[in-house]
């Protein structure tokens, strides 16, 4: 399909069918004729208020709710532009730097995200709240450029970010296009169809699926709640897209409405596909694992059991790519996966392994970015993590290296499965019985690290980078080493520090606060209770300024919350810290002085309750100690 944009097939399909639903969402059934018309405006008044030149600029959609997206996309490709969709859910600086990635001239969002989108730019700002009124009374859609080139921008998408930064890939109308023909041919769309897209806005795969349902004349249906099987058959859900996180959360009841569900953002594994497949009562009801990277507009390749030459010993760990999508190829060069776009082109690397044997589909082997050095020789994580796939009491497992330390170590960061006692992690013993015979014994984590969920990035993919610090060295162990010398120079430093720290405590007592600890006119016993006194305070002062030194890295090999931890870190340091100046200072104080007296009760002693506070939070918050692999 060549020729035209992309928007063209969906005025078409509103032309044709206006009173058809377009989209449904948690709150609203908007027809086609209604959302052409919505766009259209939209576009009017872009093209009236923005300054930008007539087409092929980039407008920046960041607003709250998908239905929104939706209409902008729509109409920033009347208007002769490309769109680029961001997370409002994204830090303020990683917006910013997104915004410059797609040489963004202007921005379609909310009143209350101007802040943490305005990066002193100056680009125009269209506020879909506040504007509301002058947009209404915009006047029609500027006429389509149908002459300008089918390569002319249509879409900025941005990746994943798996492997490093960020980038942003350009995408044009022949390719989205392209893509389109591809997808028609695969999933066999048709107006009576009524598509689930559970993506988030900012993704590939969201782009992907209104494409299909939109130029389809299908409907498209939009959820910012959780997805359930009884949701599905409710709204008569005929098609679905999800990710295999999200697929693997449906429960076990049948899917009777269901005659096509694609599983993408990542490989999906055999065992799970043959599962769902299972839910699918319809006869010919099929499910597609997908495969494709913003470069290709996730449009790659397309897998479905069939295309097996025979069965497979071991479904839990294989997840396979299978046959590109029409227009489309995928290739191994030495052991790595490329993509040919959907319009032709020069092939694209993808980042990712792949191994093919004998006439079956390429199988998808993990990412190369996710491979690491331990000890001077690199590890197959991938191949571990398949091998634990399966595990009565696993539900998720990404294994990685302890980057902190000399040499390396083995992580296992477990979400356990239903099935596991008391929602604890499988013991390092387990995986040692389970790994045996299928991985070289180096190759065994070292250390288990119970999550209650992986750390996942805007695309919905594991965020390796995001991952907790492991435990203390020691605390769980597959393989015999040891990680005494680490510990040995984390209670150097604090010695150090605190030796120092407590030295100068004592030195400096008289200097800072003269007199504070002057005995002359005490008798005894009660100045050398009193001295006594004196000497803890130094001691504590000399724990706590230890205890900044190292002690944020301990605590976080015990919890998941980095914010959190890092407040609980400073508040235990605030605790063994204040005692040696709020003594001192409450000692020169005369006892009337009621001015300086509620000065040092609410300097020193508020933020001690406060400081406590924080610390029962952080306690609370940690796993229970079965709950953690000891």
């Amino acid at each position: 399909m060549t020729g035209g944009s992309i928007h063209q097939l969906f005025e078409e399909r509103a032309r044709q069918t206006p009173d058809r639903i377009a989209v449904i969402t948690d709150s609203d059934r908007i027809g086609y004729e209604r959302l052409d018309a919505d766009a259209g405006r939209l576009a009017a008044y872009l093209a009236t208020n923005t300054g930008l030149p007539d087409s092929g600029s980039t407008v920046a959609i960041c607003t709250r709710h998908p239905a929104e997206v939706l209409v902008s996309i729509l109409a920033v490709l009347k208007a002769g532009h490309a769109y680029a969709v961001l997370d409002p859910g994204t830090p303020a600086q990683e917006l910013h730097g997104l915004l410059g990635l797609a040489r963004a001239k202007a921005v379609i969002t909310n009143e209350s995200l101007l802040p943490r989108i305005d990066d002193g730019r100056g680009r125009t700002a269209i506020c879909l709240d506040t504007d509301a009124t002058a947009i209404a009374h915009a006047g029609p859609a500027p006429r389509d450029a149908a002459g300008s080139p089918p390569d002319g921008p249509a879409a900025v998408l941005f990746t994943a970010g798996t492997t490093g930064s960020r980038t942003a890939v350009s995408t044009g109308h022949d390719r989205l296009l392209a893509a389109y023909a591809a997808w028609s041919e695969v999933y066999g769309l048709s107006p009576e169809d009524r598509l689930l897209v559970t993506a988030p806005p900012a993704t590939t795969e969201f782009t992907g699926g209104w494409i299909r349902a939109l130029c389809s004349g299908a409907t498209l249906v939009l959820s910012e709640r959780p997805i359930t099987s009884e949701r599905i058959t409710a709204e008569q859900i005929t098609v679905a897209e999800m990710s295999p996180a999200t697929a693997a959360r449906l429960t076990e009841e049948e899917l009777p409405s269901l005659r096509l569900l694609a599983v993408g953002g990542a490989p999906l594994r055999l065992d799970e596909q043959l599962r769902l497949q299972g839910l699918l009562p319809a006869t010919g009801a099929r499910v597609l694992s997908v495969y494709g990277t913003a470069e290709v507009a996730g449009c790659g390749t397309w897998f479905e059991p069939e295309q097996l030459p025979g069965p497979v010993a071991n479904p839990e760990r294989a997840a396979y790519l299978g046959l590109p999508f029409p227009g489309c190829a995928a290739a191994l060069r030495k052991g790595r996966i490329w993509l040919t776009p959907p319009e032709g082109g020069d092939a694209v690397p993808t980042g990712d392994v792949g191994r093919r044997q004998g006439e079956g589909p390429i199988e998808f082997r993990g990412r190369a970015a996710d491979r690491v050095k331990i000890d001077g020789r690199t590890v197959d994580t991938y191949r571990v993590e398949s091998a634990l796939a399966g595990h009565p009491h696993i539900q998720d497992v990404v294994i990685t290296g302890d980057r902190g330390r000399r040499g390396g170590r083995l992580i296992a960061f477990v979400v356990p499965g239903a099935g596991a006692p008391f929602g604890a992690a499988p013991e390092a013993a387990s995986l040692r019985a389970r790994l045996t015979g299928l991985v070289p014994a180096g190759d065994v984590p070292e250390a288990v690290v119970r999550l209650r969920k992986l750390p996942v990035n805007a695309a919905g993919k594991v965020d390796r980078g995001e991952l907790p610090l492991p435990p203390v060295p020691g605390a769980v162990r597959a393989s015999g080493k040891s990680g005494a010398s680490d510990d040995a120079t984390e209670g150097a430093i604090a010695a150090a520090v605190g030796v120092c720290s407590g030295f100068l405590a004592l030195v400096l007592t008289n200097v800072i606060f003269p007199g504070s600890t002057d005995l002359t006119g005490v008798p005894g016993p009660w100045n050398v209770l009193f001295a006594l006194l004196y000497l803890a305070e130094w001691c504590a002062f000399a724990v706590g300024m230890g205890f900044l030194a190292v002690g944020r890295g301990v605590m976080l090999r015990r919890s998941e919350s980095r914010g959190l931890t890092a407040a609980a870190h400073l508040a235990i340091v605030y605790l063994l810290v204040a005692w040696w100046p709020q003594d001192n200072l409450y000692r020169l104080a005369a006892k009337t002085d009621w001015p300086r007296q509620a000065a040092l009760v609410y300097s020193f002693n508020v933020p001690l309750m406060i400081a406590a506070l924080i610390v029962v939070i952080w306690v609370v918050s940690l796993p229970a100690v079965g709950q953690r692999d000891r």
